[in-house]
């Protein structure tokens, strides 16, 4: 089994490694189970919250001590989803159905309670991210838009090579001072943006 830090570092690199897709919660919650890592076991109450068999996946876990966590997990999640108000009527339902019963302790709730809330931030923190993004890369679009209305490509590349940093030849240089200077200088002129915003704002007519 190839290393999450082995995959991790490669991803930064730009190696991106392809794996198989679960196709149902039933499975990723066996897989779960039958790795028998506790740190991994933290995931489950994350699962529980969406649809999933329990028959199949009792059937499918052949030993004893795994269905044993599997009934634990269920109630320590059930007992979660209570404190953080959200649907649990699945859980309750299995665990009527099912007279499920298993004993942990406080400290073990805890854990797997301060976890939950963990991740959930953590969920919530990417999907912050990724909004920032979109709105980034929106952004750069709108201004690319605006930029194109005003400036040839070739005045953009000009542009775009002082924007970064990047040195610029004698010809583009001097091209910059006599064809774009002047344009930029224009834009920034605070009386031509008044004027163009009273064109702008007032009523068009026709004859």
């Amino acid at each position: 089994m190839i290393s999450g830090k082995l995959i991790k570092e490669l991803e930064k690199e730009g190696f991106i490694l392809e794996f198989p897709s679960y196709e149902f919660n039933d499975e990723k919650i066996i897989d779960i189970l039958k790795e028998g890592n506790l740190r991994l076991n933290l995931a489950i109450p994350l699962l529980l919250r969406y649809d999933f068999d329990y028959n199949n996946i009792i059937k499918k876990l052949k030993q004893k001590k795994l269905k044993d966590e599997f009934n634990k997990l269920i109630l320590i999640s059930n007992k979660i989803f209570i404190s953080e108000h959200i649907n649990n009527a699945l859980l309750k339902n299995i665990i009527r159905k099912n007279k499920i019963t298993a004993k942990f302790s406080k400290s073990e709730l805890m854990y797997y309670y301060n976890s939950f809330k963990e991740f959930q931030k953590n969920k919530e923190k990417k999907k912050e991210e990724v909004f920032e993004e979109n709105l980034i890369m929106r952004g750069k679009l709108n201004t690319n838009k605006a930029l194109s209305e005003i400036f040839s490509p070739g005045k953009q590349r000009i542009m775009d090579k002082i924007f970064n940093h990047e040195p610029l030849s004698n010809t583009e240089l001097k091209y910059y001072y006599r064809s774009i200077k002047p344009l930029i200088l224009s834009i920034l002129n605070e009386n031509l943006r008044k004027y163009v915003r009273i064109i702008e704002s007032t009523k068009k007519y026709t004859k």
